[in-house]
């Protein structure tokens, strides 16, 4: 069958964890699905986290079809969350509990987005957040650095992703991204992209998409996850933080470029 489905999608689903927990090879259960919120704060800041989770929600769809998975994601704002869970107290039997919330905001949004996910038993991605307090607990895992590392001067930034990044299948990536959105690919689409990514990783080699199962895959200290950045990526154990490469980039505008990979 993934012979027929050509080269594009076979290399999309090549790419899953080396994590040898599950074989994920298997298909899923009949319907089961991976069901993703995203909650913003503000949907035009938010615009390329928005566009990058839209092409990974694709992506991951076309892949997960080919082992029995469906993959939604829904797009919230802090107040229609809350109010939809509110709504939904006495609903939640007809609606399932998402499999996995993906977040960026203010402290107080994400702060109600973790509390959330605690409650449903659901993971956390942070994909942007302004630091929280106590209630991040053990189910939130971060796809971003604590802090922006600063550079030896102002000339240089350090950024997840960049536009001209060729290596590794990070051409193709950007051009995908490129024809679907006509605009280049950055940091926050990036990290959209990849919480969609890792989410389906997670899913298929637990063979289940509940939020249980997710946080059980995630915590395998040997899960790892391809970005298209050359090497695995992989959630550290106390922090709970995405391990990576970053990118020192000069320049602005079409002057842009990478000066430099740093170690993550």
């Amino acid at each position: 069958m993934l012979m027929m489905l050509g080269a594009f999608w076979l290399a999309l689903a090549a790419a899953l964890p080396a994590a040898p927990v599950a074989d994920p090879r298997l298909p899923a259960r009949a319907g089961d699905t991976l069901r993703v919120v995203l909650v913003v704060d503000d949907t035009v800041a938010r615009q390329s986290l928005l566009r990058g989770a839209r092409l990974g929600a694709e992506e991951a769809s076309h892949t997960g079809a080919l082992f029995g998975m469906a993959v939604t994601l829904r797009i919230e704002s802090p107040a229609t969350l809350a109010s939809t869970r509110r709504a939904t107290a006495s609903r939640v039997a007809r609606s399932p509990v998402p499999s996995l919330y993906l977040v960026a905001g203010d402290a107080r949004s994400c702060s109600a987005v973790m509390l959330q996910g605690a409650r449903d038993g659901s993971p956390v991605f942070d994909a942007g957040c302004a630091p929280t307090d106590s209630t991040r607990g053990g189910n939130v895992y971060a796809l971003v650095p604590a802090t922006a590392a600063s550079a030896s001067d102002d000339s240089t930034r350090l950024e997840l992703w960049h536009w001209t990044l060729e290596r590794f299948g990070g051409e193709q990536l950007n051009e995908r991204y490129r024809r679907r959105f006509s605009a280049r690919m950055d940091s926050p689409a990036w990290t959209g992209w990849i919480a969609m990514k890792i989410a389906l990783d997670a899913a298929l080699h637990a063979q289940a998409s509940s939020g249980a199962a997710l946080l059980r895959q995630l915590a395998d200290p040997r899960a790892q996850y391809d970005g298209q950045k050359g090497r695995p990526l992989r959630f550290a154990p106390g922090s709970r933080r995405l391990v990576q490469p970053l990118y020192r980039v000069a320049g602005r505008g079409d002057a842009e470029h990478v000066v430099a990979e740093v170690e993550p």
